[in-house]
């Protein structure tokens, strides 16, 4: 990320996201320097935003206008919220659930209501398979083919990127995961799973989540859809086909928000414009937070313009995910 190592670019570049975010208007340096308290001039400020556009993360869409945040700006202002994140607060749904129905409308709506996105709740699925076989190939481009065969006739595959990795080393970890999974609780698994996080174990990790997700699939279509017109009435989403065809495939469980998980660090992943492998979701962003039940994965995502707030959004989704799994918990228990 360059420049910005210097505090102040980031802050800059904050600034100018936050001002974005709130106007969806280009931004100037005279508004950071009278709205944000940078204790610099304002030539400085135009100094730091000219280095921004030429790293990537701001752009000038018009001579003389200011500038706005690039997939590249947004994701260095995410990718450092992650890392200082805090445990969100507990939520609480708008409606009293008087069924499991109810409850995860609820959540839908509350989670939508605060982030003025289009909010989606998955409930878990109960197993359906066990894992019978696992078996892990080099590809000819240099990855992998992790496919997992399930008891019940099913084939499950994934492309995964182990280039580095020697036949012999391939084969080791394809024994590994036979271990771990063939004939055991995959409850267990997963459990181990999560905790593998030694650097020498990342791959292994991601490996274990990836097979544990295939077993534990959330349902197509959502368990509860709240927001749509807050997702359409963005500025710049206002009578936008592409927009209009993305929510509808997301109302209809088209897209795979679980494959995305299944790879992620912790159960989270924002995804942010073009790094969206679905190119139906290129002009939004999405968060979403996997939770875990005795039935298996479930998931909670808010889908958003590029512009959306990713701090708030990403503690929402948080505290959705919980108050998900805190349901499921009363039912089981």
């Amino acid at each position: 990320h360059g420049c910005l190592a210097m505090s102040r670019s980031m802050a800059v570049l904050r600034a100018v996201i936050d001002e974005y975010v709130e106007t969806c208007a280009p931004v100037g340096s005279k508004v950071i320097v009278d709205n944000y308290g940078l204790g610099v001039s304002s030539a400085t400020v135009r100094g730091d935003l000219s280095r921004l556009e030429g790293t990537g993360h701001l752009v000038q869409p018009h001579v003389s206008a200011g500038r706005v945040p690039t997939d590249l700006g947004y994701r260095a202002v995410v990718d450092e919220e992650l890392t200082t994140r805090r445990t969100p607060a507990a939520m609480r749904p708008h409606l009293r659930a008087g069924s499991l129905a109810e409850a995860l409308r609820g959540i839908a709506v509350a989670l939508a209501d605060m982030t003025r996105c289009l909010a989606i709740v998955s409930a878990p699925v109960s197993q359906s398979a066990a894992v019978a076989r696992i078996t892990l190939t080099r590809t000819q481009a240099g990855s992998a083919v992790l496919v997992v065969i399930l008891d019940d006739g099913r084939v499950e595959n994934r492309i995964v990127s182990c280039s580095s990795l020697s036949e012999d080393e391939l084969s080791g970890i394809e024994g590994e995961l036979q271990d771990a999974f063939v004939g055991k609780d995959v409850n267990v698994t997963r459990s181990r799973a999560v905790h593998l996080t030694d650097e020498a174990d990342v791959l292994m990790g991601s490996l274990m989540r990836q097979v544990h997700s295939l077993v534990f699939r959330p349902a197509g279509a959502p368990s509860a859809c709240a927001g749509v017109s807050f997702l359409l009435g963005q500025p710049e989403l206002v009578d936008d086909e592409g927009s209009r065809s993305a929510v509808d495939a997301l109302e209809s469980g088209d897209v795979d928000f679980a494959r995305q998980l299944s790879s992620a660090r912790e159960g989270l992943v924002v995804r942010i414009g073009r790094e969206n492998p679905d190119t139906r979701l290129g002009r939004l962003s999405f968060v979403a937070q996997e939770f875990w039940s005795g039935t298996g994965m479930g998931f909670v995502a808010c889908v958003g313009p590029r512009r959306m707030d990713y701090r708030a959004s990403i503690a929402a989704v948080g505290a959705a995910a919980a108050e998900a799994k805190s349901v499921y918990a009363g039912i089981e228990g």
